[in-house]
């Protein structure tokens, strides 16, 4: 293809074509990418089409139901991507400096959510009414090329990346045993780690720890455990041991505020499995944004009461 023509050629990859064409690849789908875009299924086939010919190669392959991408596909989804993270980065960038009030979007772990950020959120509101807050309490790990979060606080180390600062919530973070005070009425705390046959156990079934860590650790000897209830969050097991359905164990970050409430107690002390799990991450291209800084400072902050 001479110099002029490739030129023409590239022209007619038009901006709206190749958002038809992330949409679909994303979806597998040129109807759930219509419907994404609010056009006709027609508009993303003939966008996608002439993308095509202007390439001079098939971007899917067509299916009996949804498409499938082509190798060439991928390659140019993956630039698209990037490409479209550096405009939507750079958008916010503008937006934070334009506009007064601002958008932070936070991904946080379910309890850590429900544990630290909610009770504390209607002051941090108060005192930055500029921010304009939008909380995801959500397990998966984050997105920031796509998914327009700008701050996470994530439950077990997220993947390492050259482009996103991480750091521990809390340097002293370890897994605790705790139930509530009516639980071991009568009986002189600390107790010995054998005293944990006596007990239900409250099993976190997406722990990054378990009871059964903690007795191999410390009560090697203990027979057979009574097994009690198993959930999937830790504030509903903190809830149950609250209510004296028996023992959970728990990070120090999500229980602190149980023990300085008196709400639970530690019955065997200060034994416990040192676990980094919760983790501050920031896209290093956002940190620069007022609103971002100003809510990672906040979140930084409860580390001072935490530890």
């Amino acid at each position: 293809m001479k110099p002029v023509q490739r030129y023409r050629a590239l022209r007619k990859a038009s901006l709206k074509g190749l958002q038809a064409f992330e949409a679909a690849y994303m979806h597998r789908s040129f109807a759930a990418a219509a419907q994404e875009l609010s056009i006709t299924s027609s508009a993303v086939s003939h966008s996608i089409q002439t993308l095509e010919e202007a390439l001079g190669t098939l971007l899917f392959e067509r299916a009996r139901r949804g498409v499938v991408p082509t190798a060439e596909g991928a390659r140019l989804y993956d630039v698209i991507r990037r490409s479209f993270a550096d405009i939507d980065d750079e958008l916010r960038t503008i937006l934070d400096r334009s506009s007064r009030q601002q958008v932070v979007t936070i991904q946080c772990a379910p309890s850590y959510a429900a544990i630290w950020i909610m009770p504390r959120l209607p002051a941090f509101l108060r005192a930055h009414p500029e921010i304009d807050v939008r909380l995801w309490a959500v397990h998966q790990a984050p997105d920031f090329s796509s998914s327009g979060v700008d701050v996470a606080v994530t439950y077990g180390r997220p993947p390492a990346s050259t482009g996103v600062h991480i750091e521990p919530i809390s340097e002293s973070e370890r897994y605790v045993p705790v139930c509530s005070p009516g639980l071991v009425e009568g009986w002189t705390l600390p107790l010995p780690p054998g005293d944990i046959e006596n007990f239900y156990l409250i099993q976190n079934d997406v722990s990054l720890t378990s009871w059964d860590d903690w007795i191999a650790r410390f009560a090697p000897d203990c027979g057979s455990p009574v097994r009690g209830l198993r959930l999937d969050r830790a504030f509903m097991t903190l809830s149950a041991a609250e209510n004296g359905l028996g023992m959970c164990i728990e990070s120090t970050v999500l229980v602190h505020d149980y023990l300085r409430q008196g709400k639970l107690v530690c019955p065997f002390g200060e034994l416990a499995i040192e676990a980094t799990a919760h983790h501050l991450v920031v896209p290093k291209s956002r940190e620069g944004l007022q609103g971002v800084r100003t809510v990672v400072e906040w979140i930084r902050g409860f580390a001072d009461f935490s530890e």
